[in-house]
This record gives structure tokens, sequence and C-alpha cells, in this order.
């Protein structure tokens, strides 16, 4: 030990006794950020379920992006939701309105007196809410992505690159004393929606379990598998499975839909895109027999209801944003450039479909399903 100098082992002494302290208190009020996005917010599940399980006495709250919220409104791990309207703060010191709003918005996370807040989000804005909270414990992401760890008291163990985003956050763990080995994904589903899905399936006689699930859509268009590839498969479900088809997602997936309703007239597929709300989403894939997505917020949902999960993916890393713990159903190309991060594919430009999604086939992601589902 003689090789380190004295202010080295201070400082690390001072900082071995700061993680004695924090795993030994017992938080009361704690507030989880996590605004966004649909699939982020689920696989940041885990983390509410270990903090209640650790604070079971404690008072819990999420901020939300507003457009999100109904996923988590009702949950009976989370004492208050709140809805943070990113769109209408977007004029922040351009309208006094806005701006007065936005400081009564401040005001009311500071007067919630919160004594722990975990801040999964890792990016500036979500940082500097988590000071203004006045929290004396923050913890958020070590990851310098836009300066919001400068925000924070302590900082989550970092992990490999390739790790799963689920048990990257789940490393905050280290610092409360919560283990996050098997991960618990308490999805709420209100029976509103059960029985609201109940009745549209009903109507098209769509029995639960016995129907594929197929979400076309992506929020990059560089995510997304060709339309055209997604209506040839939902033929093949039909036709050589004997499954009825469910294409399911939010209104900006319809044009999606559309197309793929159209190249299948009649012949098995009901098209419940832009028909569901949030919850509503939840419920068709609890019910459905396995889904077929690209890396998007269904995919996330299906695997974390251990449902058979058929992924799609091109520019992003499976290992580390893709369904978590279904390596299985993972379908992707060996292009050397994915993944690549992009938005826009640079080789096929704009309007094309992202190359190393291209290069995916109908009859491998059939294969896949028909292997996933137990089909013959």
């Amino acid at each position: 030990m003689d090789e380190y100098p004295p202010c080295f082992l201070s400082g690390l002494c001072f900082l071995v006794s700061l993680m004695v302290k924090i795993q030994e208190r017992e938080f009361n009020n704690i507030l989880i950020i996590k605004p966004s996005a649909a699939g982020d917010i689920i696989c940041a599940l885990p983390i509410l379920a270990g903090l209640r399980r650790r604070y079971p006495g404690a008072r819990i709250s999420w901020m939300v992006a507003k457009h999100l919220q109904d996923l988590l409104m009702g949950h009976p791990m989370i004492d208050e939701v709140i809805p943070f309207d990113r769109k209408r703060f977007g004029y922040l010191g351009l309208s006094w309105v806005v701006t007065r709003r936005f400081l009564k918005f401040l005001k009311s996370l500071r007067s919630a007196k919160y004594d722990l807040v975990v801040d999964l989000q890792g990016l500036f804005r979500s940082g500097f809410f988590s000071w203004a909270s006045g929290a004396k414990v923050r913890i958020g992401p070590g990851e310098k992505r836009e300066m919001g760890w400068i925000f924070y008291t302590h900082r989550m163990p970092a992990r490999d690159r390739n790790t799963h985003i689920v048990d990257r956050i789940g490393a905050v763990g280290e610092l409360l004393k919560i283990d996050f080995s098997e991960p618990e994904f308490p999805i709420y589903i209100h029976e509103d929606a059960r029985r609201r899905v109940g009745e549209l399936l009903a109507e098209q006689n769509v029995e639960a379990d016995e129907f594929v699930a197929i979400a076309p859509g992506g929020t990059w268009s560089s995510k997304r598998w060709a339309v055209e590839n997604f209506a040839e498969l939902a033929g093949k479900i039909v036709t050589e499975l004997g499954r009825r088809v469910v294409l399911i997602g939010g209104r900006g997936e319809m044009k999606l839909a559309d197309v793929i309703v159209e190249k299948n007239a009649g012949k098995g597929v009901v098209n419940f895109t832009g028909l569901t709300t949030l919850p509503e989403l939840l419920a068709v894939i609890e019910k459905a027999g396995a889904v077929v997505c690209n890396d998007s917020g269904p995919m996330h949902m299906a695997a974390a209801m251990g449902k058979c999960v058929t992924a799609i993916i091109g520019p992003t890393n499976a290992k580390r944003t893709g369904p978590y713990r279904k390596e299985e159903g993972v379908v992707k190309t060996g292009l050397a450039c994915s993944p690549c991060y992009k938005k826009i594919c640079s080789k096929v430009g704009k309007e094309g479909t992202a190359a190393c999604l291209a290069a995916v086939d109908v009859e491998e992601v059939f294969e896949n399903l028909r292997r996933q589902m137990g089909e013959k």
C-alpha cells in the first residue's frame, strides 16, 4: 500500500464510507426519472420492482413523458405519476406563460422533498430535474451523455458497451444493495383495457393465444423492415401456420398496416393499428401467441411478458437493446456496417429500407417464428 499517496487512500476511504452510508439508509420518498420512450420505460420496470422490494413503505413517484403516462397510471407499485410535457415546455423562454408553468413545475418537484432520485434517462434535462428536486441523494448513469452526470451525487457503476440496457441501469443495485440479477417486469394492465381488447378480438372471431401480432413500425425509418416483407410474412403465417394475424401499432403506423391489409385482403389479417391505447396495446400483446416486430416498443413489451418474439434488427445492437434474454428471437444480418446506429441508411438513402434489413429475407423470419412457436 506504500506505493499509493495518502491523499488517494483517504479519498478511497471516503468513497467507500459514502457507499456504505447510502446502502444502509432507508429512503422514504423516491423519484424515478425515465420520461421515454415506451420500450425504455418497460426496460426500467425492474428498477421500480427492486426499489419497492427494498423500501416497501416508501412513497415512489415516476416522472414520465405526458404522452406515455398511461403506461404507468394506476400501477400498484407507484404512488404518483408525474407527467412532463416536453412539447409544451419547448417554448421555455419564448413564452411567459410557459416559463411560469415550468418554474411552477420545478417548485412542485422541490416541495415534494424527495430524499432519493434515480435518473434512468441520463441526459442533461433529466439530470437537471434530479438536481432541481433538492434530493440529497441523486443517482444516475456515469456515461458522459449531455453532461447529465454533473448533477448526480452518485453514479452507477460502468458496464461493458455490449451490456443490455436492463442490466446497465440495474447497476444502480450496487449502490443501494438491491439484487437485479433476475429482473422482474411488473407490467400493469388495466382491466378496462383487457375487456376492450377482448371485445375487439371477439368482433373479429380471433381467439386469444392463437394469433400472431405483427408490429411493422419503429421510431427510425432505418429500423423498419420493408412493409412488403411484413405483408408476405403475414400471408405465410395465415396459410402455412393456420394462424390469424393482428396488426398493432400507433397512428403513425396506420399507412404501413394498410399496405399489409391490402396485400392480404380476406386472408385472415386483422388491423388494430391506431385503434388501441397504450394499455390496450399491452393487452393485445398479452393475448398474442407470438409477436413479430422491429426494434421497437412492442418488442420490449413482448419480451417483458415472456412472449415468443421474433425481432428483426438492423442498425442497432441486439445485445444492448434487443429483446431482453430472448437472443433466440433475434433475426439480423451479417453485414459489417451493422450496427451503425444511424437513423437514415447512407447506403440506400432516406426512402429505402436500410441495407442491413434488406438483407433479411422473409423465409428466415418465418422460420424463426415457426421455431419460437414450436410449429413443425
